[in-house]
């Protein structure tokens, strides 16, 4: 009926907003990380039947620091697999296979700004010279309708 999602050893990677900001607006800011770790399932989500009552929605992330700190609450996230294969072609044959050697997890979310100065200072002093590469853990839950 739900699920658990586990993202440890998070880098950031690529752009992230620093200011977004647009007059009357809540605040938000877009983030994207690698995943040095392979994602936790800690529950597995059931199938079920083709009911409406049972349609997965997302409900809760929550982002930490290495010490286990709250940084952040998400509401919207987003989990992706990047698989890399190379080509075998086997004697006799004509069809290609695919064989997977590596892949890679990328985790982006859009954060509500509510405590700006905490998330976004690890960030930017973990990116100084001589200073250890800041790093984050994220949970994600997604609950059925029925709970």
């Amino acid at each position: 009926m739900a699920g658990r999602y586990i993202f440890r050893y998070c880098v950031p990677d690529g752009a992230i907003d620093i200011a977004n900001v647009t007059q009357g607006d809540i605040l938000r800011r877009q983030w994207s990380f690698r995943v040095n770790e392979p994602p936790e399932l800690q529950e597995m989500i059931d199938q079920g039947y083709l009911d409406p009552r049972n349609i997965l929605r997302g409900n809760d992330g929550e982002l930490y620091d290495g010490d286990g700190n709250l940084l952040a609450e998400v509401n919207e996230w987003h989990a992706q697999y990047n698989v890399t294969n190379t080509d075998y072609h086997p004697g006799g044959k004509k069809l290609v296979w695919a064989v997977p050697v590596s892949y890679t997890v990328t985790l982006t979310f859009t954060e509500t700004i509510i405590r700006d100065t905490i998330l976004l200072k690890k960030l930017a002093d973990g990116l100084r010279d001589g200073v250890p590469d800041p790093e984050f853990n994220f949970m994600g839950v997604i609950k059925s309708h029925r709970g």
